[in-house]
């Protein structure tokens, strides 16, 4: 849990204090936006309001108070930042958890350089969430407010290939964090799932986000019943597919997708 003061912020929207509410959310969580589009909500099904009426819909509400904070930009109070103590910390993948660590890092006074192995940042939430879902504006204006706090992130720099732990520590870093992020996808171990055509979905998304070519026949199959395989499906159809069937082993109950996403 990032520790976000969900009762604070939602009685500051309801007084029309939007940026005060963005700063309550942003002490805990840099990616606010982010969050306000793409999370997948599960405290609010676990809502005591839900008992009286509806869940309070805390994700929309963290997107109503940071895109107001984002559209008066110049205006905005970024953190406070210690005083620098000396210490540089290396952190390893430019994620969500990578860059939520660099940023409470910095915050108290440590220098902090982000190693990441594609050309963009955000991990999964830039190269595994299609566009229409979270545009990736967003993510870069939150990237970018974390780099003016005096993180400095290094792209197209492999762990194991282009720096090594021992090497980084061998630099001066006092500490290293790990957050190199789960990139790869399930194998069904079934026959013929290494026959050209079959790809998996978590790489998919990545090449069509990168805006690599993708090769898809007319009809295309997705097997999973996730909010992955829902995405594949949706781009699928948006790359010129004619027909996506999800074809998913379990019941309907059992499917796993948020019922907005199905």
């Amino acid at each position: 849990r990032a520790g976000v003061n969900a009762q604070g912020y939602t009685q500051l929207i309801k007084k029309g204090k939007f940026t005060e509410a963005w700063q309550m959310v942003y002490r805990d969580n840099p990616f606010p936006a982010a969050c306000g589009r793409v999370c997948t909500h599960p405290c609010q099904t676990k809502c005591y309001r839900g008992s009286v009426d509806n869940p309070v819909n805390i994700m929309q509400l963290k997107r109503v108070a940071s895109d107001y904070a984002y559209n008066n930009l110049d205006e905005l109070p970024l953190p406070e930042i210690a005083e620098a103590n000396g210490k540089r910390v290396a952190v390893i993948g430019a994620g969500p958890a990578g860059l939520s660590a660099a940023y409470q890092l910095a915050k108290r006074g440590y220098g902090v350089t982000v190693f990441e192995a594609l050309p963009v940042g955000g991990g999964m939430m830039r190269v595994g969430i299609p566009e229409y879902r979270l545009p990736k504006k967003w993510v870069d204006l939150e990237i970018d407010l974390i780099t003016r706090l005096g993180v400095e992130i290094k792209y197209n720099t492999r762990l194991g290939t282009d720096i090594t732990v021992q090497g980084l520590m061998d630099q001066g870093y006092s500490s290293v964090f790990l957050a190199i992020g789960a990139h790869k996808g399930t194998g069904l171990n079934l026959p013929g799932e290494d026959l050209g055509g079959v790809i998996h979905g978590g790489p998919f998304l990545r090449t069509v986000a990168l805006g690599e070519k993708v090769q898809l026949g007319k009809k295309v199959a997705v097997i999973g019943g996730g909010d992955t395989a829902m995405d594949c499906a949706r781009t699928a159809l948006r790359l010129g597919a004619e027909t996506v069937h999800i074809v998913y082993r379990r019941t309907e109950a059992e499917i796993t997708a948020l019922p907005e996403e199905i």
